[in-house]
């Protein structure tokens, strides 16, 4: 199947679409309505995965990837900030 390898979960990222193993892929949730980071694969909802790259992180909210996966508004707006 087109993972990257290993024999973990494979993610889609939302910024560039590609599959990926859920190690190489950062999750992240939205709390109130804010994208947030999930470092810890902890925080309860549906999650989003992004490659740590700020060109995978553009395309997701160009195309509004968060909003698509999380299947509901979105707001990414912290996250261009921390980056």
């Amino acid at each position: 199947m087109g993972g990257s390898g290993g024999d973990g979960p494979i993610r889609t990222c939302v910024g560039c679409r590609r599959v990926a193993s859920r190690d190489e892929l950062v999750r992240h949730v939205v709390v109130d309505g804010v994208v947030v980071v999930d470092p810890g694969h902890r925080l309860p909802g549906r999650g989003s995965w992004l490659h740590p790259d700020p060109a995978c992180l553009a395309a997701a909210v160009k195309r509004g990837g968060f909003a698509r996966s999380q299947r509901r508004p979105a707001d990414p707006s912290g996250l261009l900030s921390q980056r």
